[in-house]
């Protein structure tokens, strides 16, 4: 199961440079604990980590599709969308209780 800052990091990579610029200025635009000193020279992986530190993982993703959408990266966008569902639908079968097991006999073992 990827982590969100890998679907963020390889959602990023799709971008070519000039684009990546657009989104971070985009970014440092719309949210105001980001700046533009950080992301003057900030790769991608920068880029996603101060995404996550400052929003969350599930903001950044919210936040890294209405940006892509901006900029008419609608494929992309719905990649990372389905991508990410897709791993929280995973993520929630392995945690989740059998049907019928009763939890607090299985807790308490």
């Amino acid at each position: 199961m990827a982590s969100v800052k890998d679907l963020l990091e390889k959602t990023l990579m799709d971008l070519i440079n000039a684009d990546l610029k657009r989104f971070q200025r985009h970014l440092e635009k719309d949210h105001e604990c980001i700046s533009r000193s950080e992301m003057e020279n900030a790769d991608r992986l920068k880029t996603v980590d101060k995404m996550v530190d400052c929003f969350g993982p599930e903001e950044a993703v919210k936040i890294t599709v209405n940006i892509l959408r901006k900029m008419n990266q609608n494929d992309l966008a719905e990649q990372l969308e389905n991508k990410h569902k897709q791993a929280q639908t995973e993520e929630n079968m392995n945690t989740s209780v059998p049907a019928g097991a009763d939890t607090e006999q299985t807790s308490s073992k």
